[in-house]
């Protein structure tokens, strides 16, 4: 039984966590650029759920 318990506990531990959705790098020339995308990016996000 220990065996299978460490087993199963090893293989729950070892998988990869959920991945964030961080999307496209933003390749802003200027840090207000960057805030607007962010903010548009976030509203999309929103109204979409």
């Amino acid at each position: 039984m220990a065996t299978l318990g460490s087993t199963a506990a090893i293989a729950f531990f070892s998988l990869p966590s959920k991945p964030k959705d961080n999307g496209p790098p933003i390749n802003a020339k200027s840090k207000e650029e960057e805030s607007f995308v962010k903010d548009f990016v976030k509203k999309a996000q929103g109204e979409k759920k």
